[in-house]
């Protein structure tokens, strides 16, 4: 009768341990940031931009390499990838800085090649860089998969040239 007994707590033991690895199992893990943009494009990203856009370029004094954008109306820094989802990812983040005051771009969020929502604006400041985080759900774009990013000039009139660098979706 004790071994029965035994062999009974033993099984249940093993079910309530199987039931919680399961529970784990079952958890999301942590999505990795995704690197677009340090120095370079990060892996698997391409520069599809209609504005004129220069990679790496060499800023005196400083160990950044940005990206140089000078984009007439409407045109856009367009930064794309083969569709991934960002399931587990909450913000793209980025460094940003204009060459002249007062200039403004338009975040966009890409999923089929279209633009995600309304996108968010973004003032240009000429006086260092700035630090732009931006939750995926304001850009329409929280848990579904998307293929590119926008950095479009929000008006009709050229935009005076800006920079960007470090850029992620973490």
């Amino acid at each position: 009768m004790f071994n029965v007994f035994a062999r009974g707590m033993f099984c249940a033991a093993l079910l309530v341990g199987g039931a919680q690895a399961a529970d784990k199992a079952a958890e999301p893990a942590a999505a990795a940031p995704v690197t677009v943009y340090d120095t370079a494009l990060g892996a698997g990203w391409d520069n599809w931009s209609w504005a004129k856009a220069e990679l790496s370029v060499e800023l005196s004094g400083s160990p950044r390499k940005p990206i140089r954008v000078e984009a007439a109306g409407w045109q856009a820094l367009y930064l794309h990838h083969a569709p991934f989802d960002t399931q587990g990812l909450k913000k793209i983040q980025f460094l940003i800085q204009g060459s002249a005051p007062n200039g403004e771009v338009r975040l966009f969020l890409l999923s089929d090649g279209k633009p995600n929502g309304e996108g968010k604006i973004v003032k240009l400041s000429n006086t260092g860089w700035t630090k732009v985080e931006t939750p995926l759900v304001t850009l329409a774009s929280g848990d579904k998969p998307i293929d590119g990013i926008w950095l479009q000039n929000a008006s009709a009139d050229p935009l005076p040239k800006f920079y960007v660098t470090d850029i992620r979706i973490d």
